[in-house]
């Protein structure tokens, strides 16, 4: 009897290690791929970039060499009689109104989503919502100018109509923002949805019940609950407009209006030395200089989540 219950003590211990072992596995299985991902996809891409930029060109040849050069001479013209720091500006400038826009419609429309259509029509409204995001950029981008041109649809449907005024905002920062917001907003109505959904329900009724109008609802109940998403959804927007460069291309001809004239944003003064220069190791260093600034951007998103979080905890 004593080895009986000896021995049935024993087989649990030895199965139990298995769904152990088994999960282990599945896990590192999981994490191979995202892994793989991002060392093929990012990591070596980004080292790559670094490496490219301590090379120099002689002869009109990239040739192998660790030198700063590069990083010196860009440094210089970035506080000299250079661009580079108006670029800068100009586009965080261009990112930051973007990023407001796009929240502030964005979140209106997710509002209206969510405590507006019954529930049962969120998921279908939600997915018309990002639909454009499965389509291509560019061609939106090329749709979008053909809809703001000059001779363009909208133009043509107010000349039909007998209207005298004409849209004139191709080539300019508004039809850059307008590409900007089109091309951000299914990534932020996401971030907002999931925000406002997860939003107890039970505390809006209350709020209702002790005579809140609908607008100090908002103010105290649903904003201070939406901090976490509406900051992530401004980080996202702000990262997506900085880094865009067809937008700015095609829509803002490259360039915007600001206070010192017309100055190109950055991602296309990238663009621009990338295809009228031989000195690729410079160009990396401009890339590397934005890469620098996205993240910084990033970081400061999360931190502000972060804050935004122990706000409402």
């Amino acid at each position: 009897m004593a080895d009986i219950v000896s021995e049935a003590s024993t087989v649990p211990l030895t199965n139990s290690k298995k769904p152990r072992g088994r999960t282990n596995r599945l896990m590192i299985a999981m994490l191979a791929l995202p892994t793989f991902y991002s060392l093929v996809f990012f990591i070596g891409p980004l080292i790559f970039l670094i490496a490219l930029s301590l090379w120099k060109v002689e002869n009109f040849r990239v040739v192998p060499a660790f030198t700063l050069e590069n990083y010196i001479s860009v440094g210089q013209q970035m506080f000299g009689n250079s661009n580079y720091s108006i670029a800068i500006l100009q586009s965080l400038y261009v990112a930051a109104t973007t990023a407001a826009l796009c929240v502030a419609l964005c979140g209106a429309f997710v509002l209206a989503l969510v405590y507006t259509l019954p529930s049962r029509l969120h998921r279908l409204a939600l997915l018309l919502a990002v639909a454009p995001f499965w389509t291509s950029y560019i061609l939106r981008v090329f749709a979008w100018q053909i809809l703001l041109a000059k001779r363009g649809i909208i133009n043509t449907a107010l000349s039909a109509m007998g209207i005298d005024w004409q849209l004139a905002v191709l080539n300019t920062q508004t039809a850059t923002r307008i590409g900007l917001l089109h091309y951000s907003a299914p990534v932020i109505i996401v971030i907002l949805f999931v925000t406002v959904k997860s939003i107890d329900r039970d505390l809006i009724e209350a709020a209702r019940n002790l005579g809140a109008t609908r607008w100090t609802t908002f103010r105290t109940v649903i904003l201070p609950l939406s901090r976490v998403g509406i900051v992530l959804s401004f980080c996202f927007a702000s990262i997506i407009a900085f880094g865009d460069v067809l937008s700015g291309s095609i829509l803002g001809g490259g360039a915007g209006r600001s206070l010192v004239g017309s100055v190109p944003l950055f991602a296309n003064v990238i663009m621009s030395d990338y295809s009228g220069s031989t000195n690729l190791p410079r160009v990396c260093v401009l890339a590397i200089i934005m890469v620098l600034i996205l993240v910084f951007i990033l970081m400061a998103g999360i931190k502000g989540s972060e804050a935004a979080q122990r706000s409402i905890s």
